[in-house]
């Protein structure tokens, strides 16, 4: 456990003295706080169940978290695997789990930290517009924002493993963020409007469960109590994923999510050793 909390604290420190962290945190916390900002000027308090300002901060994190988790988290692999750095760890007497498990706290502290500080002046500017806020929600779009980085992040470790370089990093990146958040949607509706409508409940829900984007978005709604936006014809879905079986299925998914990627990883590592 020390072994890897010494290889966190190093991975942490090269990511708060890389331009990535600091870039993403000014970035992150400008749109936050404008969103708020502005939105807060013109509705009631925030963080008040799914308002245009909580839905304008939903949006944030699921198109940005992803992409800058992906980035950052590759390329930060893939370069050390280009310098050398990567396969100098290796020849230590760690197992690579433990290399992974470590870098993968460390820039998980690093992002969260971005995290906390976006939402936070987030929630200054609404205590003092409003003066005071919904806690509970408050606390909900930050634990539920850190559930998407979690999942994007070992996603990007492993992406940053099967690479060969950073420009190729960036690259399946890319394509990997592309798909997940901005084509997904519009496949599974193609396939919805050609299918017998008895298939279109299965679809939404096993097309939920198998995108991290749509499982935090999907579970972040309803966790707000705001789940007849998805309307009536969705609504033996929403009693579904209201209930204990949906939870568990929700929990269960993001947990293969954070799990696989890094199972994965760990392979191609091996491999990698084997190979040489």
């Amino acid at each position: 456990m020390m072994s890897i909390w010494i290889i966190a604290k190093q991975e942490l420190k090269l990511m708060t003295r890389s331009r990535w962290i600091p870039s993403f945190a000014l970035l992150f916390t400008t749109l936050a706080v404008t969103i708020v900002y502005f939105s807060g000027m013109n509705t009631e308090a925030g963080y008040d169940g799914f308002t245009r300002m909580t839905g304008s901060l939903l949006n944030l994190s699921l198109f940005l978290i992803p992409l800058v988790t992906l980035l950052t988290g590759s390329s930060f692999i893939a370069g050390e695997k280009e310098d050398g750095g990567f396969s100098l760890l290796l020849t230590y007497a760690l197992p690579p789990r433990k290399i992974l498990i470590g870098k993968y706290i460390g820039m998980l502290i690093a992002l969260a930290s971005v995290i906390f500080l976006g939402y936070g002046l987030a929630g200054v500017i609404l205590l003092l517009q409003h003066g005071s806020i919904s806690t509970t929600l408050f606390l909900l779009f930050v634990f539920f924002t850190l559930l998407l980085t979690m999942m994007f992040l070992a996603v990007a470790i492993c992406i940053g493993v099967i690479s060969t370089n950073r420009f190729e990093a960036l690259g399946f990146s890319l394509v990997v963020w592309a798909t997940l958040v901005l084509f997904y949607e519009f496949g599974i509706v193609g396939l919805i409007t050609f299918v017998d409508r008895s298939f279109v409940l299965p679809i939404i829900t096993v097309s939920t469960l198998f995108n991290p984007v749509e499982i935090i978005r999907v579970w972040t709604i309803l966790m707000m109590n705001s789940g007849e936006i998805f309307g009536p014809t969705l609504y033996d879905f929403t009693v579904w994923a209201q209930g204990m079986i949906g939870n568990i299925a929700f929990s269960s998914a993001m947990t293969l999510w954070i799990i696989s990627p890094l199972i994965l990883a760990n392979l191609f590592v091996k491999k990698g050793i084997r190979n040489e």
